[in-house]
């Protein structure tokens, strides 16, 4: 992406997070992000990818087999066929008995390939249920068109945040959760509708209870924020944006703490 255009590319954002842009360059990407907090969330979400696949060749480095593990594995199969030759008076050919050791690796290197993906996907699975964000792809967060008068005739907490059951489990099925148990999340709005948020599932995500940044957490937060909106301390589209972009920094913001109360 040129850098006249309105966002930084991706290439800008990967090679500024790693210092290799032009020092010009790089303080043009620094006040860009200070003005663009939709940039600031795509260099988060690229940052999270380059964990996630440095996580990735960690658990592969340790599971998938050293470079002399095949030819030790083809070594004991040929020596196995050998033996079993030796025993019965017969003999195989050689290329018989080198399809056979071959079809023993292909199994192995199958089965092996399937723990992996296995292994990692419930570790992915494990992090994404523990974690106090949603999915930017899954929940986005969605506002509906509504005057301050609007919000602010909304109760802090409403009976807008009443969310059918059957959506509910829409919302568990798109994040991976089987059989969530009573009290392990809460089912809420991203930009809650005190905020002028949509109810839409784009704007729905799986809070945690057993999280430090739990939904209690997000809940207060959200009164707190409903409260200065209405009180004229903050416009309602940078609490809507807050909110959704990164709720942790707006808590630790509007609350002046690093810890969750």
């Amino acid at each position: 992406m040129p850098h006249g255009d309105l966002h930084l590319s991706d290439q800008d954002l990967v090679l500024g997070a790693d210092g290799e842009l032009s020092s010009q360059r790089a303080a043009e990407v620094r006040a860009h992000l200070d003005a663009c907090w939709l940039c600031r969330s795509r260099r988060r979400e690229l940052e999270s990818a380059v964990s996630d696949y440095i996580l990735l060749q960690r658990e592969l480095a340790a599971l998938l087999p050293t470079a002399d593990a095949p030819r030790a594995l083809l070594r004991a199969r040929l020596g196995e066929a050998g033996r079993r030759s030796d025993n019965t008076g017969q003999s195989f050919p050689a290329p018989w008995r080198f399809a056979l050791a071959a079809g023993f690796f292909v199994v192995f290197l199958v089965g092996l390939a399937f723990y992996v993906q296995t292994s990692l996907r419930k570790q992915f699975l494990r992090q994404s249920l523990d974690t106090p964000v949603p999915s930017s792809r899954l929940t986005p967060g969605e506002v509906r068109t509504v005057t301050l008068d609007d919000v602010c005739r909304l109760p802090a907490a409403g009976s807008a945040r009443t969310i059918p059951a059957d959506l509910q489990q829409q919302v568990f099925t798109e994040y991976g959760i089987r059989n969530a148990g009573v009290g392990t999340y809460e089912v809420d709005y991203l930009i809650t509708p005190e905020l002028g948020g949509a109810y839409s599932i784009r704007n729905l995500w799986p809070q945690p209870y057993s999280a430090v940044w739990n939904a209690r957490v997000k809940d207060r937060l959200e009164d707190r924020l409903h409260l200065l909106v209405c009180e004229g301390k903050v416009d309602l589209v940078t609490a809507q944006r807050e909110i959704s972009t990164d709720w942790i920094s707006a808590y630790k913001k509007y609350f002046g703490t690093n810890r969750p109360n």
